[in-house]
Parts: C-alpha cells; sequence; structure tokens
C-alpha cells in the first residue's frame, strides 16, 4: 500500500429498500460463504481505479468484521462518497508514532507455519502450510509432553503461546515490543476459496499492548497487515494509545 490510506468504517444499510431483500444473499448463514461474500461487498466501495486493476489482488485493502449486523472496518484506499450497500466514515490514516509510545491493540490473526512433510519423487521437499496452535500441539504430543486426548484441555492455553511466539518472533523487524497479549478466542475457519477449493484457517482474537521501536517500521507493518488471510478478514491490527 503506497497510494494514501484512509481508514473507513462501513455500515450495512440493512432497513434500505435496496438491501433489505439481499440480506440472505449478502449474508449468508454458512460462515465460509459469508466471508467470500463480505470481500467480494466490500469491494464495492474501493475507486474506479482500484477496482479496474482487479479485484483479485487480496492486498489492495485490509478489513475487519466488527459484528453480526454489517459492520465492518477498511484501511486501504479512499473509497467512493456514496454506496448502495453501506453507510460509509472515512478519514485519512497517518498515524505519528513515536519511539517509546505504548499502544493498545485488538487484531484478528491467522499465524501459519511452514513446514517439511516429506520429499516428492523429483527429490524436492514437500511442505504444507499449518496454523501454529496445531503446530504447536502436534509438536508437544510428538515430544510426549501432551497426550492427544489433552488436547480440549490445553487448546485455549497452547494458542495463547503459539500466538505469543509468533509475534515476538515478528516484533524486532516490524518495529515494536510484544509486553502483554491475552487470547480472546481460537477457532478453525472454514473458507471459500473459490473454484471449488473449500479450506480451513485458524483464528486467533488476541488483545494486548506494545511499544514502539520504530516507527517507520511499525507503521509499514500496520498497513500491509500481520499473517494471512487477509482476504477471510484477518491482519488488520486495530491500534489506540494504552491508558
Amino acid at each position: 500500500m503506497t497510494d494514501p490510506l484512509f481508514f473507513t468504517r462501513l455500515t450495512l444499510k440493512r432497513d434500505a429498500d435496496s438491501v433489505a431483500p439481499l440480506l440472505s444473499v449478502l449474508q449468508p448463514e454458512e460462515n465460509a460463504k459469508r466471508l467470500s461474500v463480505e470481500h467480494k461487498l466490500l469491494w464495492t466501495v474501493m475507486p474506479e481505479s482500484t477496482r479496474r486493476a482487479g479485484s483479485g489482488n487480496s492486498a489492495v485493502f485490509l478489513w475487519r468484521r466488527l459484528d453480526s449486523q454489517g459492520c465492518f472496518y477498511l484501511l486501504g484506499p479512499e473509497p467512493t462518497e456514496d454506496s448502495p450497500f453501506f453507510r460509509i466514515e472515512s478519514k485519512p490514516f497517518a498515524p505519528a508514532f513515536t519511539t517509546g509510545q505504548r499502544l493498545a491493540f485488538d487484531l484478528r490473526l491467522n499465524a501459519t507455519v511452514d513446514r517439511k512433510t516429506g520429499t516428492g519423487a523429483n527429490g524436492k521437499a514437500l511442505r504444507k502450510r499449518c496454523d501454529v496452535a496445531m503446530d504447536l500441539m502436534q509438536r508437544e504430543e510428538r515430544e510426549g509432553r501432551m497426550r492427544r486426548g489433552d488436547r480440549a484441555m490445553r487448546r485455549e492455553a497452547l494458542a495463547q503461546e503459539a500466538a505469543a511466539e509468533w509475534l515476538s518472533s515478528r516484533a524486532e523487524a516490524a518495529g515494536f515490543a510484544l509486553e502483554a497479549l491475552t487470547l480472546g478466542g481460537y477457532r478453525a475457519e472454514r473458507i471459500d476459496r473459490g473454484k471449488g477449493r473449500p479450506g480451513t484457517i485458524g483464528v486467533f482474537d488476541l488483545k494486548g499492548l506494545v511499544s514502539i521501536t520504530d516507527p517507520a517500521a511499525f507503521l509499514d507493518r500496520l498497513t500491509t497487515g500481520f499473517g494471512r488471510a487477509k482476504a477471510f478478514g484477518c491482519g488488520l491490527m486495530l491500534v489506540r494509545p494504552a491508558p
């Protein structure tokens, strides 16, 4: 994201005559379809020049669903002035971070690790992406520190440990130090990748506290997002000054 950025709040016009009859289409009950539909719907507020460049590029904007009623945050290009679907509230995004500044954050994250699973017939390594919580649970089982039947009991604690490890390992390059982290939830989310390619991602809802060590690096990471699955509403870190 190199063009001027805007932080936008979008609220679905649920009671509008043009929207109300379409709510079952715009907000499917099945979450996998809903995430895909929502991403496409958010593309409708992108400026025409951005839409012409191609809606297949998920890196154009970051987004986050706030509630089940159709409220979203979006970080990206300046949106259109009007929309048949949304009420739009937008402002330029140009924070002035300083070294040592402490920020409270809220982050929906898909954090993964790339693991070797074997060797193919051509001699090349076979690799698979795994979310970091599942990877840690499997490692604990392999090393005998946890029985498979204990997964449910230790799931939340290990998910928080894995998320903290993932964020901490990237903190220096991203210009911050992680001071505190709380896991609000961890779940496997079914997604629709399109063209008959369903999938599942691990989603972490995190809150915590960071201190800025490199303002420019932190701003760059904030605007490009954290982790993967950005097309499915992950990666946008919401920040505010810490009390």
